[in-house]
């Protein structure tokens, strides 16, 4: 009998055993795939914000370069103005002798220069409108032109009117309408 009571026992606690390892069983496979699906959740998750963090990393270093260019643009600015363009207080004393030089060293006539000076500025610059009529034969007008255009100077050139002089003269009269900028 005592045997008998034991492997009752012993039946009983195995059989316990085996009923908590299925209800164990049971609550492996009832969770395992929602914390499966959460487990490939997390690492879809993880492989974002990884590639989020490279994509503001390259935009960092990008903007890093970009401020880096926007601070040397205003000493860029500065050095492009005193090349190219004139003070204001200095223009019509600095604009006028270099056009006469100009002139004559391309050998044509000029009789008188028309400015206008734009009261408004755009971009810290003021337009400076001038008309210069010349006269002379065909290559001292295209050598003006090219001295023009080559200045230190900025000058654009608008328009070329060009009429024939009397007949029998071999000389052009051209009226150049030019543009360049004081800077204040």
């Amino acid at each position: 009998m005592k045997a008998y009571r034991r492997r009752r026992q012993q039946y009983l606690l195995a059989s316990l055993l085996a009923v908590l390892g299925v209800i164990n069983l049971l609550f492996f496979f009832i969770l395992y795939r929602p914390v499966r699906s959460e487990y490939f959740t997390l690492q879809d998750s993880i492989q974002k914000a990884r590639t989020d963090i490279r994509t503001r990393q390259y935009n960092i270093e990008r903007l890093e370069k970009l401020n880096v260019q926007l601070e040397t643009s205003s000493q860029d600015k500065f050095r492009l103005y005193t090349m190219h363009f004139i003070p204001k207080e200095m223009g019509w004393s600095r604009i006028v002798p270099e056009l006469d030089t100009m002139i004559q060293k391309a050998g044509v006539k000029n009789t008188r220069k028309d400015y206008s000076l734009d009261d408004k500025p755009e971009y810290g610059l003021y337009s400076v409108k001038i008309k210069l009529p010349v006269t002379g034969s065909y290559t001292n007008v295209v050598n003006l032109i090219k001295d023009i255009e080559s200045d230190d100077t900025f000058f654009i050139i608008d328009s070329v009117e060009v009429r024939p002089n009397a007949a029998g003269s071999s000389d052009v009269t051209m009226t150049l309408n030019l543009e360049t900028f004081f800077y204040q």
